[in-house]
């Protein structure tokens, strides 16, 4: 139910997704290249360009992980329904990243997204807005970006359903 796409594709489409939503501004209901998506760009404030936050402990990859899992749990979600692309063809895990990718329905999608960033705030994570479209948020040196869209060009989505997508970079100490 909640994906139907290659490996290969999945980091193609959730890097593609995240991109399009955080430089464009765009949201579900206004899709990207329409004259109101550059409008609303245009009338907003660019947002501060993230920078590494020394003011806690270290955070590991499989510390982020199992924020981001625990989030997506207390969002309603299942964090093993969807699909993690961020370990190499050996099943080697990127020490710098952590991602997750679902097909699931627009409903499910629009009902979830407070829900994982109240859950992420509650964890530690700072807001920090970028976009319309998209949940941001710091924490140590990490950037946790969260965008949904119900359609982009590479992804066919049937009526009612939605791609979402959890990207979290590690930026480095200082």
């Amino acid at each position: 139910m909640y994906t139907r796409v290659r490996p290969q594709a999945a980091v193609v489409i959730a890097l593609a997704a995240s991109a399009a939503l955080a430089l464009t501004g765009c949201s579900a209901d206004t899709p990207a290249g329409k004259p109101a998506a550059a409008k609303a760009a245009a009338t907003t404030t660019p947002p501060p360009k993230p920078t590494p936050n020394n003011t806690g402990a270290p955070l590991t990859r499989d510390a982020v992980d199992g924020e981001v899992r625990s989030a997506l749990r207390t969002a309603g979600l299942d964090p093993e329904k969807g699909k993690a692309t961020t370990a190499g063809a050996s099943g080697t895990k990127n020490a710098s990243l952590v991602d997750w990718t679902a097909i699931l329905s627009t409903q499910q999608a629009d009902w979830a997204l407070p829900r994982f960033g109240q859950q992420l705030e509650h964890l530690g994570w700072k807001s920090h807005p970028v976009g319309t479209a998209t949940l941001s948020y710091e924490k140590t040196d990490w950037v946790l970006l969260v965008g949904s869209v119900k359609q982009a060009d590479g992804v066919t989505l049937r009526t009612g359903e939605s791609l979402l997508t959890v990207n979290v970079t590690y930026l480095g100490a200082g």
